[in-house]
């Protein structure tokens, strides 16, 4: 368990495995897990409801400030947060790192890779994804270069688990680790 209020941002391309370990690790910390696909779902249907014609760029960032403000709501309680999103946006992390330290909230990125091509292919075509679409947006994805703990989940979940409640066990989060 993180020594302190911690706030928990996944990272990462769809198919990585970010959901999956995310949940897994909100159950063992007993934290709050919020899913931006969740958040974008809802907006998106309220949109539907409203006869709103709004662009996808627009669900994207009313969902990235709504984790943001529940985050906020969550951690001025003294619950721990995990975040599960791409979080591709360096702008989206500056926020969540300023929510973090105005809440004086631990913050710890944690980058989720899939080094198994065909686990991966098969992870975006079993969600319904095309992967030649999927192609695309890894070729536009910029990867962090902040500090974070890079988890390939072609790895086990166990391993993995074992590997994030080591580095969240840390005085301070340690520089990009694998």
């Amino acid at each position: 368990m993180p020594p302190d209020l911690a706030l928990i941002v996944f990272v990462g391309l769809p198919g990585t495995g970010k959901s999956s370990l995310a949940r897994q690790l909100a159950r063992e910390l007993q934290a709050v897990y919020l899913s931006l696909a969740t958040l974008e779902g809802a907006i998106v249907t309220l949109a539907d409801k409203r006869g709103s014609d709004e662009g996808l760029s627009v669900v994207v960032q009313q969902g990235y400030a709504l984790l943001l403000d529940l985050s906020r709501d969550n951690l001025s309680v003294n619950l721990s947060v995990i975040l599960d999103s791409p979080a591709g946006d360096p702008a989206f992390r500056d926020r969540a790192k300023q929510l973090a330290r105005s809440l004086k909230a631990n913050m710890y990125l944690i980058e989720c890779i899939c080094t198994d091509e065909r686990l991966l292919r098969q992870r975006i075509e079993g969600s319904s994804q095309d992967w030649a679409a999927y192609q695309l947006e890894r070729a536009r994805f910029v990867r962090p270069n902040e500090r974070r703990m890079v988890v390939d989940t072609a790895e086990s979940v166990y391993v993995n688990m074992r590997k994030l409640l080591a580095y969240l066990n840390q005085p301070e989060p340690s520089s990009t680790s694998q």
